[in-house]
């Protein structure tokens, strides 16, 4: 190859192997912003859980801060929510999902100055639950991965609401994730090339969800699966959600047991690691008071 066909190739295949988001060794911070509360019955959210004991919900979404850079992981219950549930969610389902409405993270980041402003969201998947604060922000990009936006195209109530993802003026963006493992995920994505924001898919609970890792300031090191677990117990114990729970919330219930395999493994191999599933109070609460 001549020269300047070498350094020409140099130059096309430099800038794509490079990160969106150089790291630039600032610690992350991240704040978990609870925007409603649910309850229902633990049998519900795992197999062998009992019809007795009551299950509390949160609803909400993870900011977070790496330098000067910022994002939103998931919007929770947005300004709308109440609007968006009447309008589209069908009848039989709506006693389901009952929710009890909290402070939209529109509203937490308009009180609250000392908070990052984002600059993006990325969605562990596209349920209402999880997609509802998007109309809120209809200047950020919304990342998501490549499934992901092909299940939202073809899918409707009760699982994606158009309403929330179905708005022309939302400028969609694909995760650039690369056959790489992290930790049993064979597909991932390094945010910032610094390894303190790794994304991995892992399908099964949608056919684009997605799982975030992030190594904080604070030394601590944490994993947020989206819905792909529900109650955090299914990772210790190694199980699943409950049958009919799954048949009816997975898209591919085969998928999500691999994934439930690969955090269980990971996490008998790093006790330390927080794994934090999208609904379960229980390590929501643990986690606020780490920050």
């Amino acid at each position: 190859m001549p020269v300047y066909q070498f350094i020409i190739f140099l130059f096309i295949l430099i800038p794509l192997s490079l990160p969106l988001y150089a790291g630039d060794g600032s610690a992350v911070r991240l704040w978990l912003l609870e925007t409603g509360r649910g309850t229902t019955r633990e049998a519900f959210t795992i197999e062998g859980g009992s019809l007795i004991q009551t299950y509390h919900l949160i609803y909400g979404a993870v900011l977070v801060q790496h330098g000067r850079d910022a994002f939103l992981f998931d919007s929770g219950l947005g300004r709308q929510i109440d609007e968006q549930f009447d309008a589209e969610m069908p009848w039989w389902a709506a006693p389901l999902f009952r929710y009890e409405k909290g402070v939209s993270v529109f509203d937490q980041l308009k009180a609250d100055s000392t908070l990052p402003r984002p600059n993006r969201i990325y969605l562990s998947h596209s349920h209402w639950d999880h997609a509802s604060g998007l109309p809120d922000f209809p200047d950020l990009e919304v990342w998501v991965a490549r499934e992901e936006r092909n299940f939202i195209l073809h899918s409707g109530p009760p699982r994606v609401f158009k309403s929330q993802t179905g708005l022309a003026s939302t400028r969609w963006r694909f995760i650039p994730f690369e056959q790489k493992d992290f930790h049993g995920f064979h597909s991932s994505y390094d945010l910032y090339g610094d390894s303190s924001v790794v994304w991995v898919w892992m399908g099964g609970h949608t056919p684009g969800s997605v799982g975030m890792y992030v190594r904080a300031e604070n030394g601590r090191r944490y994993f947020f699966p989206g819905d792909v677990v529900w109650n955090y117990d299914q990772i210790t114990q190694n199980h699943e959600k409950a049958w009919l729970s799954r048949m009816l919330a997975d898209e591919d219930p085969e998928q999500v047991r691999r994934m439930i395999d690969v955090m269980h493994q990971w996490l008998q191999q790093d006790p330390a690691l927080q794994i934090v599933p999208a609904h379960d109070q229980r390590i929501w609460q643990k986690v606020k008071s780490d920050e």
